[in-house]
């Protein structure tokens, strides 16, 4: 137990209004990437679902942005078009996905997008790239139903992620300690949660967090069921550890609990580890 007292330490780094630098443009065009990713597969895996899809969506970032305008052709697609399936430059769609995206960035109304670095909030720029998700997987509930949509859009996000993993390059030297290092400093830099961890060796780490942003842009929704397959759900399919040396387990997350749950350990030294007990997660930081 005094092991315990000796490494832990609680961070209340929660900050929704922390500056964060990025390009809009960038972000805009990612989310356009990713959307048209979404209806790419859909047509490999259920092609007659696609133009439902595509209605649905339309239909939900319409209601969003009601009569936000900004100008939508202040951003090239140039870049990514060679990438691009379905969605093209001035498409219905593509026009909702940038005005979606600026507005959550808090872009001024009726203005240009630019493509240069600016200065955003932490928690705009998680309403923007959440939200933009949370009306992806709603689409598909919309559709599907709830149990058949989620169904459908988790046999999506795993060719994603293999799609990811496949021009990722693993570096073998790094360490959980290294990481842990890393990201501490940048969540307390970029304002993104309240959370506490214990470092049991340089391979293996536990995490409370009792608030994050992604939570805190997504939880206005009251609806943590999509809440949670839209942000988190990526990190708890098989696919993401597939390949890696450091894997990810959690048994819970703050869309439906007061706290989530991350453990992190190096596959090379532990096999398999007991995920802690969650009343032995939860006093973590905590005076008994």
């Amino acid at each position: 137990m005094s092991e315990r007292r000796m490494k832990e330490k609680y961070y209340k780094c929660y900050k929704a209004d922390t500056i964060l630098e990025l390009n809009p443009a960038d972000k805009i065009k990612d989310a356009i990437k990713r959307t048209d990713d979404i209806i790419k597969h859909i047509v490999e895996l259920r092609n007659g679902v696609a133009p439902d899809y595509v209605e649905a969506l339309i239909k939900r970032l319409l209601s969003e942005v009601n009569g936000y305008t900004i100008d939508s052709k202040s951003i090239s697609l140039r870049e990514i078009e060679k990438n691009l399936t379905h969605l093209k430059q001035g498409d219905l769609l593509t026009n909702l996905v940038i005005r979606y995206m600026a507005m959550k960035l808090a872009i001024p109304k009726d203005s240009k997008i630019k493509s240069k670095i600016a200065e955003f909030t932490n928690l705009n720029r998680a309403k923007a790239m959440e939200g933009m998700n949370y009306y992806r997987v709603k689409a598909f509930e919309d559709i599907l139903g709830k149990e058949d949509g989620i169904k459908l859009y988790s046999d999506i996000l795993k060719l994603i992620v293999k799609e990811m993993k496949s021009t990722q390059k693993i570096n073998e030297k790094d360490t959980v300690k290294a990481r842990n290092e890393g990201a501490v400093k940048r969540w307390c830099e970029e304002g993104v949660g309240d959370f506490t961890f214990i470092l049991y060796d340089e391979n293996k780490v536990i995490y409370r967090f009792d608030r994050c942003v992604t939570h805190e842009a997504l939880k206005h929704h009251n609806d943590p069921d999509i809440a949670y397959i839209a942000s988190c759900f990526i990190g708890d399919i098989d696919e993401w550890n597939e390949g890696e040396y450091i894997h990810l387990r959690r048994t819970q997350t703050l869309h439906h609990e007061d706290f989530c749950d991350e453990l992190y350990w190096d596959t090379r030294v532990h096999d398999n580890p007991e995920q802690p007990s969650l009343d032995f997660t939860r006093k973590i930081g905590k005076k008994e």
